[in-house]
Order: structure tokens, then C-alpha cells, then sequence
């Protein structure tokens, strides 16, 4: 039984009815009433409810409270009063709702999902001496609409609240009303969501896409870029606003993604379909691309001082301002060009070429456009490993720092083949091999990256010594984190060498010929 049983319960339940059902000695005393409002947060993407969590907030007259509770069993774990709404993990006190939300929630902001207005009546049940053995909660609430209109009644709900002391007599009245009531089938946050057309978790930016192979490749192709024109587009908003930095994360994601299908998912769109968006879509990555780079340095700042000697921590509280402050330039350039007609064209082209049926007869110049979906992606997956083993067994000790860039290009071109075409094959035996994939890119990223930012940190020193932002003590202190960079890519480069090696073996090749190969 949960600790405070929830019911339930019809419109037409009063106070008699109540009364009626106590078992005795058991009856009503006085009550009240009070209004308050239930608004439940998470980031964009739900962080905090796939974590098992759903944090409430609740407004009423006495103030703001933050209530952390468990999502299957609806208990209260954890509670904090709030002067204000939170809009990150740090703008919550110190306690045990910021240790729960803070590791889950990350750099994400916390947004409003959905909100009700709750009008309660409160009873206490007493007993023979007239004592409050329980308390119980008779609430209607109704869902509200994003723009704060109301839309609709939510089912009646009777909560019965514990006074420590008399568990009997909270487990004698929980089976009596559970003889007519049920529990309800989900929380209010669900239920109001459900009104409201939504559901939780109805965001994520991993692929999911519905196929069949014996459908049309073209037809396929098209389902697979509609579902990433999804993802972008439900990341502007929070990327013009620069909410946080995991929406225009996602964004180039989806749009790296675009591309690649384009140009991978070969012979189903006539030639010059793909060289127009493709060159469209190369736009969008170079304007969005300064603030992405400054967004990773901003976030990698707390580990570049921990890896700094205490006395050279300080030199870093000048590249902070300096890249806050072009961020803040940078950040102003790219959404004014993503509220531009020029980006709203192309997503209109793009959106109409999409949807629009395909034809009866393919385009010549579109060979494989209605070959069966399987088949082509089967072909171009293995034509993509076999690149993919030819380009990492050429690598030495000797070869040049390009030809692991290039084998990374090489690498996620594969995984995103086999991750939009991961319906077509058993998840048991595609999800291990597109994890391997990821293991040997996350090597060769950390290479690459390490380069980056090592190329990009000596650039801003410059920069910095040009505007006179930048002392002796900033300086030396770049240098260290240089130095330590490069240090940490030549390890890199060690680890790659035993993550390609896994990936090149007898095993994993004989699972990558049964998959695709045949």
C-alpha cells in the first residue's frame, strides 16, 4: 500500500458520502479549504523523469514548494521551500531535492511541462476520543493550456494522508474506499498531459523510426528526414532563445544527420534534390557552428581549472569573460539568421519535397528509389564497414593526425546509416555492434577534439593578448592547459589503437556479414 493511498473518485462524491463509508467509530471533523497550483518541471527532453523522478512545484498562499517524488509509487521523497521558480539545478537550495535533481537535470533548463489549478477540501477523520487519526484531501483540479487558459476538468482524486500514530486506522479506511474506488491509472501530470495531446518523455533526440523493409527506399529515405526535420525544428525556439546548450546541440545533430542521410542513403533522390538541400543545409552547420564551439568551452571551464596546479586556477577568470562574452556576440549573429526568411524558406522546401507522395515512376537519375528499403540499406551499411576497416588498418603510429579525422568521418557515417535503419534488423544483434561503433568514436572524438581545442585555446590567447584581456598569469596558465591537452591526445591515440583492434575482430566481422552482408 503506498504510504498516502490515492483514489479516484466520481463527481458526485461528497462529504456524506465519505462519511457514510468510514468504518467505526470512525468520523468526520472539521475541515478547510485552500487553492493552489501544480506546475511539474523537467528540461526540454525529460531528464528528470527518465531518471524516475517528477519534480512539483506547488504555489498557495502560505508560498512555493518543490516536492521530489518517486514515479511509479507517487511518494514524497523530498521537499524544499523555494522563494521562486528554480530554473536550473543551482537556483535550488542546498538539500535533498538539489542532490537529487541536480546529477539528472545536468546544464539543461528546467521548463514547465504542464500546470492545474487545484481547489482542495481538507477533513480530518477523528475518533471515538476525538482525535485526528487521518487527514484526507478532496481536490478537483482543471488543466491548463501553455498560454495559462483553462481547458478542461481532471478527474476527481481523494488522497489519504498519514498522522503518525494510527497506520490501522489509515490501512482500515484505504480497503474500505478501495471496495469503490480504484487507484487512479496515471498521475495528474499524465492525465493532464494526455488532455493536452502530449505525453511524458514525448521528446528525445534518439532515433526511432518506424520501418518496414519491403518499403519503397525513397519512401523510407523521406520517413527518416521527416523525423529529424522534427527534432530541429522542435529545438529553435530554445536555440534563438539560447535557454540552454543542449537545444542547439540537438539542432546540429539532426541537421549532421541530414546531411549524411542525403549524401549516404545513395540513388533514391534525384541528384540534384540532394546537392541543392545539401548545400542548404551546410548553411545552417557554418552559422550555428561558432556558437557550438564557444557553448563546449564555456562547459569544459570547471574541468580545464581542475586540471590546472591551485596557483594557476585564477588565470583562467579572463578566457571565462572573453568567451562569455563572444558567445554573447555570436549568439545575437546566429538568431537573427535563424529568424531569417532566407531559413524559413528552406524549411518550407524542404518540409513540401518531404511530404509531398513519391512517384509513381522514379526519377532515372534515382535507381534505387523503389527498391525495397532492406536492400538498400544492407548494401550501403556494409559498403560503409568495409571503408571503415580499410581506413583504420591503414593507420600507424606514423600516419598523420587527417587520417584519423578522416576515419572518424568514416565512423559516424556508419553508425548514423545503421541508426536509421535500426527497425529493419532484431535489436538484439544491431544495438551491440552500433555500441562498438560509438566506443571506437568516442576514441577517435576525444583525438580530434583534444587537437581542437588545444588549436583553439592558443588562438583566443592571441586574441586575448591583441585586446589587452590578458596578464602574465593567463597566459601561463593557457600554457599549462595546452600543454596538458596535447598530453592527453597522444593517450588518446594509444587507446585508439586497442579500441580498433576490438572492433577489426573475427567476431564482430563474422556479425557484421550475417547482418548486412547477406
Amino acid at each position: 500500500m503506498p504510504s498516502t493511498p490515492l483514489f479516484e473518485i466520481p463527481p458526485e462524491v461528497d462529504l456524506d458520502t465519505l462519511a457514510a463509508l468510514l468504518p467505526e467509530p470512525l468520523h468526520l471533523g472539521e475541515g478547510g479549504d485552500r487553492r493552489l497550483t501544480r506546475t511539474w518541471l523537467d528540461s526540454f527532453d525529460w531528464r528528470l523523469y527518465r531518471a524516475g523522478g517528477l519534480l512539483e512545484e506547488v504555489q498557495e498562499p502560505a508560498g512555493r514548494l518543490l516536492r521530489w517524488r518517486d514515479f511509479k509509487s507517487g511518494d514524497l521523497l523530498a521537499w524544499e521551500e523555494v522563494p521562486g521558480r528554480p530554473q536550473r539545478a543551482a537556483d535550488i537550495p542546498a538539500g535533498p531535492v538539489a542532490e537529487e535533481v541536480a546529477p539528472a537535470l545536468g546544464v539543461r533548463v528546467l521548463l514547465p511541462q504542464v500546470e492545474v489549478q487545484v481547489e482542495q477540501r481538507l477533513v480530518r477523520v477523528l475518533d471515538d476520543e476525538e482525535k485526528t487519526v487521518l487527514r484526507l484531501e478532496l481536490e478537483q483540479a482543471r488543466y491548463l493550456a501553455p498560454h495559462g487558459h483553462a481547458k478542461g476538468e481532471l478527474a476527481p482524486r481523494l488522497r489519504l494522508v498519514p498522522v503518525k500514530g494510527y497506520q490501522k486506522e489509515l490501512e482500515r479506511v484505504a480497503r474500505r474506499f478501495a471496495g469503490d474506488w480504484p487507484e487512479p491509472r496515471a498521475t495528474q501530470m499524465e492525465e493532464a498531459l494526455t488532455a493536452l495531446g502530449r505525453a511524458p518523455g514525448d521528446y528525445s533526440s534518439k532515433l526511432d523510426i518506424a520501418l518496414d523493409p519491403g518499403m519503397r527506399a525513397d519512401e523510407a529515405a523521406k520517413a527518416i528526414h521527416l523525423y529529424l526535420l522534427r527534432i530541429l525544428e522542435a529545438n529553435l525556439e530554445g536555440t534563438r532563445a539560447d535557454l540552454d546548450p543542449e537545444f542547439l546541440h540537438d539542432l546540429r545533430v539532426a541537421i549532421r544527420r541530414t546531411r549524411s542521410a542525403l549524401t549516404q542513403i545513395k540513388g533514391v533522390f534525384p541528384p540534384t534534390v540532394v546537392e541543392n538541400f545539401k548545400g542548404r543545409f551546410a548553411w545552417v552547420q557554418q552559422v550555428t557552428g561558432p556558437v557550438r564551439d564557444l557553448d563546449v568551452y564555456l562547459l569544459d571551464l570547471p574541468g580545464y581549472r581542475e586540471g590546472l596546479p591551485d596557483l594557476l586556477r585564477p588565470g583562467l577568470a579572463p578566457l571565462e569573460t572573453f568567451l562569455a562574452r563572444h558567445h554573447a556576440e555570436e549568439q545575437a549573429v546566429m538568431a537573427r539568421k535563424l529568424a531569417s526568411p532566407h531559413f524559413r524558406k528552406l524549411l518550407k522546401d524542404w518540409r513540401a519535397f518531404l511530404e509531398a507522395p513519391v512517384p509513381d515512376v522514379p526519377d532515372p537519375e534515382a535507381p534505387k528509389a523503389a527498391l525495397p528499403v532492406a536492400e538498400v540499406a544492407s548494401a550501403r551499411i556494409w559498403r560503409m564497414y568495409r571503408r571503415v576497416l580499410r581506413e583504420g588498418r591503414a593507420i600507424s603510429d606514423d600516419s598523420p593526425a587527417e587520417a584519423l579525422h578522416e576515419l572518424r568521418k568514416s565512423c559516424k557515417k556508419l553508425r548514423y546509416l545503421m541508426e536509421f535503419f535500426l527497425a529493419l534488423y532484431a535489436a538484439e544483434e544491431v544495438r551491440p555492434l552500433v555500441k562498438q561503433v560509438k566506443v571506437l568514436l568516442d576514441d577517435l572524438g576525444a583525438f580530434q577534439d583534444l587537437e581542437v581545442q588545444a588549436r583553439s585555446l592558443s588562438g583566443f590567447a592571441g586574441r586575448m593578448v591583441e585586446e589587452k584581456t590578458a596578464d602574465t598569469t593567463t597566459l601561463l596558465s593557457l600554457g599549462a592547459l595546452i600543454g596538458g591537452l596535447w598530453h592527453r591526445q597522444a593517450k588518446a591515440r594509444r587507446r585508439f589503437q586497442r579500441t580498433f583492434a576490438d572492433f577489426d575482430s573475427a567476431a564482430n566481422g563474422k556479425r557484421f556479414r550475417h547482418l548486412f552482408r547477406a
